[in-house]
């Protein structure tokens, strides 16, 4: 069966999620908190694969109707699941249903007593009913849930292991520790059974008593033995884990080290070290790719994944890879995962994307598409989601665009706003692939460095009260043998800020109302006077507190109104003649 869509309903922090559609891999993204824990936890206790995880507790009953709940004579669901049949399910209701006629889809809630109900687009006959209801719940996918996951270390003590293995003893592993290590065991090819039985003759050869000459000819054929299985496992393990990590290329050695087995690491480098001492990332990218490469294999079968918070531990690119390799895994078993990181995202197919969020009672909702619904923590979970198509963005327009530098957004809205006037009226020649960047006078010098890989390094147009020092800043290190690209405000006149150059009608027209809002109406704009420096004086004399990005938000509306009102826009001779040399210096034309 195919999970088409869920829904999580009276669950800890859900109320009612509403319907969530599923692909055969979806992201569940939020911020802190957001709920996604709660919604994933919900649908995982639709039908938990493993009969131990089946109960239904209290602290799953949402607080703030918990006492309602309690005195209903009948509990309501909690969560609901829409399914689509494949051929072989189709072909088993066939074989053990052979008079109900032919169906492609259902659905299946439980409630929080634990009962499950049952609805299919057919009417079945009562005789058949509780029959049919059994059946489906059988053959239904069951979910694993994960959110630990046990990273290896370099160094695996085999007489513990065994203990472990056949369940004796009392061990300080964590049990996600404990899968971690069954399944290398098995990867390397090494059984309970071969450990049972040929520990005794591996390890007697570590003691400091005389051997007998077949017992050293046993030792020497069971080291033999496992070397190669050491030897072929490295190998295999070396190619696979190269096809879904991309951050390097890494060899892969097991060995006996008395009565342990080491996991060595060579980078490509040549750097060998043992593998607790690779980054956390890297290890725990290992021990996710062992545990489910692995499992998957041998143990999913009818299952849906819903992997909790994975890879934060690992870099945006190997997060990407983490991706990458859940792809592959979701054509044989449908995954559901939670992050918070954009990286995690699929912006290539953002339909695949929720996001979790919290409305103003604490009550946490999804939206199916990616809207915020107006309230904060939504903008807030959304966060994540803009974040991923603005890298993508970015990465598409950086690569094929000349870059100008400047200090402020509103540097980059104005001269963008010019740029476009001017080249819409022939004063200069348009220049759609040029991009202004706004990089912080902190910023300047590292982004210029970052653009400038292997290209030249991009003008910088600098304004402002940091002018000065930035101009200063950059010809001290990356400009020293570049001061002809750095071109500055005070070049052009005795302006004190972009905003300077102009005219402060077209400020009434577009932000006219925004400045209102934030001093008041008796506020009029003095065209002798520096633009910012009034606003500024004038909050200040009235004990206003101006928004942070008043500048950036005046400039993005001045923008946007000159882009809508071309046609309209009259300017006088010596502002023209200002822009065009302006322009026509920073962009070099």
């Amino acid at each position: 069966m195919k999970l088409k869509s869920f829904r999580v309903q009276n669950f800890r922090s859900f109320l009612d999620s509403g319907w969530i559609d599923c692909q055969d891999l979806t992201a569940i993204a939020g911020v802190n908190e957001a709920g996604k824990s709660n919604l994933l936890k919900g649908l995982w206790k639709l039908k938990p694969a493993f009969q131990a995880d089946n109960q239904i507790l209290h602290s799953d009953l949402p607080r703030d109707n918990f006492d309602e709940l309690m005195k209903m004579e009948k509990l309501p669901d909690f969560v609901s699941a829409k399914f689509e049949l494949e051929p072989k399910d189709q072909n088993l209701l066939q074989k053990y249903f052979p008079m109900l006629k032919k169906f492609d889809h259902l659905k299946v809630s439980r409630s929080l007593y634990g009962k499950y109900t049952l609805e299919v687009p057919i009417t079945v006959p009562e005789s058949e009913a509780k029959k049919l209801h059994d059946f489906i719940i059988k053959i239904m996918p069951g979910f694993i849930y994960y959110s630990n996951y046990g990273n290896l270390d370099s160094n695996i003590y085999l007489p513990q292991m065994l203990k472990t293995f056949n369940k004796k003893g009392v061990s300080t592993i964590s049990p996600t520790k404990k899968r971690t290590i069954k399944l290398l065991l098995l990867y390397v090819g090494i059984t309970p059974e071969m450990l049972k039985k040929d520990m005794p003759v591996l390890f007697n050869g570590q003691s400091d008593g005389i051997l007998t000459a077949s017992e050293l000819q046993s030792l020497i054929v069971k080291k033999k033995e496992y070397q190669k299985l050491f030897e072929r496992a490295g190998e295999r393990l070396s190619k696979e884990f190269a096809e879904v990590w991309k951050q390097g290329d890494y060899k892969f050695e097991f060995v006996f080290e008395g009565e342990n087995l080491k996991i060595w690491v060579t980078d490509g480098m040549g750097n060998r070290a043992p593998l607790e001492e690779r980054s956390v990332g890297m290890q725990w990218f290992l021990s996710f790719f062992l545990v489910f490469s692995l499992e998957s294999k041998m143990f999913y079968t009818n299952t849906i994944l819903l992997l909790d918070e994975s890879g934060m531990t690992l870099h945006g690119f190997a997060q990407q890879d983490l991706v990458d390799f859940m792809e592959q895994m979701s054509k044989t078993n449908q995954i559901v995962y939670t992050t918070h990181s954009n990286y995690m995202l699929p912006t290539k197919d953002l339909n695949r994307a929720k996001m979790v969020f919290k409305d103003d009672k604490g009550h946490s909702m999804v939206s199916n598409d990616l809207k915020s619904n107006g309230f904060k923590s939504s903008k807030d979970s959304l966060l994540p989601v803009q974040s991923a198509v603005g890298i993508e963005v970015s990465k598409s327009i950086l690569m094929s665009s000349e870059k100008v530098l400047v200090l402020s957004t509103a540097d980059q809205f104005l001269l963008t706003a010019m740029k476009n006037f001017l080249g819409g009226k022939g004063k200069i020649k348009a220049r759609q692939d040029v991009v202004f960047v706004s990089a912080g006078l902190n910023g300047l010098d590292a982004t210029a460095q970052v653009l400038s890989e292997g290209s030249e390094l991009p003008i910088v147009f600098l304004s402002g009260k940091n002018e000065t020092k930035a101009c200063t800043q950059l010809l001290q290190k990356t400009y020293k043998e570049d001061a002809f690209k750095i071109k500055k405000l005070s070049d052009f006149g005795d302006f004190d800020t972009i905003e300077d150059v102009v005219p402060y009608e077209i400020f009434a027209r577009s932000s006219g109302n925004y400045l209102i809002r934030i001093l008041d109406a008796n506020f009029e704009l003095e065209t002798n006077l520096p633009f910012v420096e009034q606003i500024e004086e004038y909050a200040q004399e009235k004990g206003y507190v101006l928004p942070e990005s008043y500048r950036e938000e005046i400039a993005k509306r001045t923008k946007n109104f000159m882009n809508k009102n071309f046609d309209d826009i009259k300017l006088d001779r010596g502002t023209k003649k200002l822009w065009t040399k302006m322009l026509r210096e920073i962009l070099k034309i």
